[in-house]
């Protein structure tokens, strides 16, 4: 779902474009107007295209790097650094700008001239700048620490997303790159904070998008202001070990704990007192900046590289920006356009294939990402999302499907997977999807665990990446670690909807337990059963730690250790299993497969129908039968039941 904020006016990028961009032809359904020129811009973090000149995308990624940089003086930026990269698009004026606004309700957003969106695989800035525009960096520095706050603490409650976000609005780097001032009181808050009476914390710690406070003209400045204020007042620029505090109570609000347990934690004071301390602080209006001094200059432009885009790189650039804000019909006609402009753009086919998987045509993202990572072997999103189609697509219900058929396509899922790692490995979803596969497909629940703590090592604050690794380790059995990383969540979560869904994993964790308990107590008595009982041994040796073991027998009737190799199924009526033994071949009828009881104990062979005709792979039975009666019969008794076993499971 896509995440948009109310400031997301960004009027202008910041006041050192002293002159707006040149004006150029739209851009529509996929076609680019005669005489428009595209340019990119790369820096370390931060990719930047437009319809703008080479020196104001130049100064773009350049005072973005600066704001990363000073953000980290916050908040580390270690945690905001998701792997995922961030592509920033400008626009010259808002006619070319208009077919790219967001939908909000259905309808394009009116009087929008930049936003946010963030992405599980890109995240995009978009802004305009359009002759006479306001030269205010403030809603630019904004929206873009929503995307870093984003990245630290995706589920930091409304007040706290947009107090930081104001409180770096006023952010300024030195000409010369030394200097980095935080803390200037934006004058628009200081004025909605005059003369008012302030939110009660408890009700402000509660506002939401649907909240009156967030809608409501009114209203919203004095959130804004007041979210503002408490940013200032719990960071309080001035003292280094205040903004420690204010990232320890940042940090303890991510692990799930309540506000106020937060706030004891990291201030050692509860509502009440930062309440009473926040009121003081707006009636003083003694907000005053900080500057800090870098012992070198930030100097990001001499690290940047320029080049210009072809036409088929903007259409799939744009088509991809239409297919994140999830304005799909528009996305495919770009994207189309893109791949007819360029069949070897692989970025236009991974965009397309990802856009078919939306739309749930699973075949269909699977040729186009197989083709894109054909072309582009490089493209780490190529091979993850080809993965993704891959899973997605399974197995048609129509289709034949022997088991090695299903591993091979098992392993191509992970071996896409595992590119992906190799060329991104920052990027967390790859390690989620395989670790869901692991889970899903087999009992390598040790190797989904450890990918999983490889990507909470990546992304910390992801409460899924750790619910996740708590069911991975359920499923291995360990079950005091798995409840050790679930229920913390399950009790003291600050959002509901995060504790209902850990609660409902620590409940499935204790059913887990208790099946598995009950499982060895069963074995137990079975055991101890078959000791006391003078009864057969089962004629196949189970290996186990210490020497052989013999497993007592589940049904009467003789039994033979060897192979299936053919079900002959008559016209007539009538099944045979013809079965190799170290004796020689025996031929065992019954009426249908519906009175042979077909057992598995390995997971080399899937639960499901059985077929006709010889089996592609002997499998390894046990079987049980009762002997003919009638010498003058073609078979050598009736099948009573066929038990799948384990190689290693030895006639004697």
């Amino acid at each position: 779902m896509q995440r948009l904020y109310p400031r997301l006016l960004l009027f202008a990028l910041l006041a050192a474009l002293a002159s707006s961009a040149p004006r150029g032809a739209r851009v529509e359904e996929g076609q680019r107007g005669s005489g428009v020129t595209w340019l990119s811009v790369r820096s370390q973090n931060f990719l930047v295209v437009g319809e703008a000149r080479e020196r104001d995308l130049r100064r773009v990624a350049s005072r973005l790097e600066e704001y990363r940089a000073a953000f980290s003086r916050l908040l580390p930026v270690g945690h905001s650094d998701s792997g995922v990269p961030t592509a920033v698009v400008v626009f010259p004026d808002d006619s070319t700008y208009a077919p790219f606004k967001p939908l909000l309700a259905g309808r394009t957003a009116p009087n929008v001239a930049g936003y946010f969106q963030p992405g599980a695989d890109v995240n995009y800035i978009t802004i305009v700048l359009e002759r006479g525009a306001a030269r205010d960096p403030a809603t630019l520095l904004h929206e873009y620490v929503h995307l870093l706050v984003d990245n630290h603490f995706s589920a930091a409650p409304l007040w706290l997303k947009e107090g930081i976000a104001e409180f770096y609005s006023t952010a300024r780097v030195s000409e010369g790159g030394r200097r980095l001032t935080l803390g200037e009181p934006p004058a628009q808050r200081v004025r909605d904070l005059r003369g008012r009476e302030l939110i009660p914390l408890g009700a402000l710690f509660r506002i939401d998008q649907t909240s009156p406070y967030y809608s409501e003209s009114g209203k919203l400045g004095l959130f804004y202001a007041q979210s503002w204020a408490l940013v200032h007042y719990l960071t309080e620029v001035r003292g280094g070990a205040r903004r420690e505090a204010f990232a320890r109570f940042t940090a303890l609000l991510a692990e799930g704990r309540p506000v106020e347990d937060a706030l004891r934690g990291a201030f050692g004071a509860g509502a009440g007192e930062i309440e009473s301390g926040l009121a003081a602080y707006v009636r003083a209006g003694r907000f005053r900046a900080g500057a800090e001094e870098f012992e070198r200059p930030l100097d990001f432009d001499a690290r940047l590289s320029a080049r210009p885009l072809a036409e088929a790189e903007t259409v799939a650039r744009l088509g991809d920006l239409l297919l994140h804000t999830g304005r799909y019909d528009e996305a495919e006609g770009f994207l189309k356009r893109a791949v007819e402009l360029d069949p070897k753009l692989a970025a236009a086919r991974v965009s397309l294939g990802t856009l078919r998987l939306r739309q749930g045509r699973h075949a269909e993202a699977r040729e186009q990402l197989q083709q894109a990572a054909a072309d582009d072997p490089s493209n780490h999103l190529a091979h993850y999302h080809l993965a993704d189609a891959l899973h997605r697509e399974g197995v048609p219900a129509a289709e034949a499907v022997t088991h090695a058929q299903f591993e091979e396509r098992t392993e191509t899922i992970r071996a896409e997977l595992r590119r992906a790692m190799a060329l991104a490995p920052g990027f967390v979803e790859p390690y989620r999807l395989l670790a869901t596969v692991e889970m899903e497909r087999g009992d390598r629940h040790a190797e989904a665990a450890e990918l999983l703590r490889r990507a909470s090592a990546l992304a910390p604050r992801r409460v899924d990446l750790v619910l996740m690794l708590a069911q991975a380790e359920m499923l291995g059995g360990r079950f005091e670690e798995a409840t050790r990383l679930a229920e913390p969540f399950a009790r003291r979560a600050a959002d509901e909807r995060m504790r209902e869904q850990a609660a409902a994993v620590v409940a499935r964790i204790e059913a887990r337990r208790r099946q598995a308990e009950a499982e060895r107590r069963s074995a137990e008595e079975t055991a101890r059963a078959d000791a006391a009982a003078a009864g057969p041994a089962q004629p196949c040796d189970i290996p186990v730690r210490g020497g052989p073991q013999h497993k007592r027998l589940r049904f009467e009737g003789s039994q033979v250790c060897g192979r299936l190799a053919e079900i002959e199924c008559a016209d007539a009526g009538g099944i045979v299993l013809r079965i190799e033994t170290s004796a020689g071949t025996l031929r065992l009828r019954a009426e249908d497969l519906r009175g042979v009881r077909f057992i598995t104990y390995t997971a080399a062979v899937k639960t499901g129908r059985l077929d006709c005709g010889p089996r592609e792979r002997a499998d390894h039975v046990l079987v049980t039968y009762r002997s003919k009666r009638d010498e003058r019969a073609a078979s050598d008794g009736e099948a009573v039941a066929v038990e799948f076993i384990p190689e290693d499971w030895n006639p004697r």
